[in-house]
């Protein structure tokens, strides 16, 4: 966009547009701080915490034999744990903190592609974005994978700005108000861009499509300069070279089959609607899918709710056009078309993956919100509004979709995988001497970062389970009847926390084992985490002595 762009935000001044910012900046600490214990961990979460268990050696080690991801967030949060501690809060912030510091980050961004009025649209949109906030709430590495990835955009950006700006020099050409925006000392611009995408692998795998989208951002600039074909080449040699070391760890988890279930179908358009409307306005209206409920609500009628969000979208590609519209393209949709290419065969997609790719949402709809607020007073009706009254109106109109999503959150019902409210039930009810199954046996990641006690305690893994996944397994024959009479006649009760994927039939063999020895069964329903009661048949207590 050029000096015409944003006109009718020149009436704000300097000291008044710092104010907008820090306003913007409290938001985003808001609606990513306030809140963190209302919810309980899910297994996700409470895995990350598990992982930091141990030295920082034995973190590496664990997490090239069973985990699916790079490193660096959980060397991170095996950190941040030593000085905060691991409670809910403490886990959580250093995502709230990503989250925080990706906002201002999109402001620098966004200043190099436009005026910087469009540049605080974008970060408020960003602060404001129930998607985005959602995510940040979370002890997982997403939001540090959003702040890396537009780290690395800007940075490649700078690069080349520093590229370019020696071309037209020499060729006489005036630099485009688009470009000229400093001198940018070049090495540096090529080894922060080098470093930032390094670590972005490094947290990660998406990072990849993320460093490919980069590439096809490039490809038409590298067919007309030669100079950028250098110091390109050199700069994704040297993020390779990085991420070198990790190299065999990475070979070794993708040939170990893990993280993506086979038994999943391919991703359709349902999917991909759901994602649109975590993007809008952060699912959960009127009963759309949310970041972990499915939806309610017919997709059609999903889709009808995005719309006005895709219309602000379209529009500020159509506003921006050309380099930087292609820029925000590569960034936002590449990488969403690669993992639903793959998701044909692999169903590797997941509507809530993608939270890292907010930044470049917000600022499409912040170009489309100044195009739409600069044309709108051309019609007679709109006359007396100015462009600048238009954009704020549509912004807080945006941000307004999201605050009830937002708030939701906070909401007792919306606590999927109720972990922590499982867990003081057993602690509150059960004995010492009873008994704890786990089924199936990953129930005790999340569980036990809450329970405490002292009872004695087995996790289960059904070969139901591994058939999902492809892997056949036969039953433990120690799992028989007189495993379950040993069980009832050394303890009164058996207490079975379980939670999904557990096939039905997996669950009925095991009623059916059980039902030998225990009966009388009481049950409770987290959302996704079911506990069970069952009282010992056999069980006899042992008499007190005189």
């Amino acid at each position: 966009m050029g000096s015409a762009v944003g006109r009718g935000w020149a009436e704000i001044g300097t000291r008044r547009f710092r104010v907008l910012l820090l306003v913007v900046l409290a938001i985003a600490a808001e609606t990513r701080f306030l809140g963190l214990a209302d919810r309980s961990l899910w297994f996700d979460e409470a895995y990350s915490v598990s992982v930091t268990h141990g030295s920082l050696l034995q973190l590496l080690w664990s997490v090239r034999l069973f985990d699916t991801h790079p490193p660096l967030y959980y060397s991170l949060l095996k950190g941040w744990t030593l000085l905060f501690g691991s409670g809910e809060i403490a886990v959580r912030s250093l995502s709230a903190v990503f989250g925080v510091l990706t906002v201002p980050l999109l402001y620098g961004f966004a200043r190099r592609m436009a005026d910087r009025e469009v540049a605080l649209a974008g970060a408020a949109l960003l602060a404001g974005s129930a998607f985005a906030a959602r995510a940040a709430q979370e002890a997982r590495m997403y939001p540090l994978l959003g702040l890396l990835a537009l780290g690395s955009w800007a940075s490649l950006r700078l690069a080349l700005e520093a590229d370019r700006r020696p071309i037209e020099a020499r060729s006489g050409a005036e630099v485009s108000e688009e470009w000229d925006t400093g001198r940018q000392p070049r090495a540096r611009s090529w080894i922060a861009y080098v470093v930032t995408t390094a670590l972005m692998l490094y947290t990660h795998y998406f990072g990849f499509l993320v460093f490919a989208s980069q590439v096809l951002y490039l490809a038409p600039r590298l067919r007309r300069d030669r100079r950028t074909v250098i110091a390109t080449g050199l700069a994704l040699a040297g993020v390779l070279l990085l991420f070198l070391p990790w190299a065999p760890a990475f070979v070794h988890q993708a040939m170990s089959g893990r993280g993506w279930p086979t038994f999943r179908p391919s991703v359709g358009p349902a999917a991909v609607v759901e994602m649109l409307g975590l993007f809008s306005f952060g699912g959960e209206l009127f009963g759309a899918a949310g970041y972990f409920h499915v939806a309610h609500l017919p997709h059609w009628m999903i889709l009808v709710l995005t719309l006005p969000f895709l219309a602000l979208v379209g529009t500020g590609l159509y506003a921006l056009r050309g380099e930087r519209a292609w820029c925000l393209a590569c960034y936002w949709a590449a990488p969403l078309a690669a993992v639903i290419a793959v998701s044909q065969r692999t169903n590797i997609f997941y509507p809530r993956y993608f939270s890292f790719l907010a930044p470049a949402w917000a600022l499409l709809m912040a170009a489309g919100v100044d195009l739409v607020a600069r044309s709108l007073p051309h019609l007679p009706r709109l006359r007396p509004l100015s462009p600048r009254a238009i954009a704020i109106g549509v912004v807080i109109a945006v941000l307004a979709a999201n605050a009830p999503v937002i708030n939701g959150y906070s909401w007792e019902g919306n606590d999927t995988y109720n972990w922590r409210a499982a867990a003081q039930l057993v602690t509150a009810e059960a004995a010492p001497n009873d008994y704890l199954l786990y089924v199936p046996g990953f129930a005790q990641t999340p569980f036990e970062y809450y329970y405490k006690g002292s009872m004695e305690r087995r996790p289960l893994w059904p070969v139901e389970n591994f058939l999902m996944v492809r892997v056949k397994m036969k039953p433990d024959p120690a799992l028989g009847a007189s495993w379950v009479l040993g069980l009832a006649t050394a303890h009164p009760r058996l207490w079975i926390v379980a939670t999904v994927p557990l096939p039905n039939s997996a669950y009925l063999r095991l009623r059916n084992l059980l039902a030998s020895g225990f009966g009388g069964a009481r049950q409770w329903d987290f959302h996704y985490v079911y506990v069970y009661e069952l009282r010992s048949l056999r069980y006899k207590a042992k008499a007190a002595r005189p």
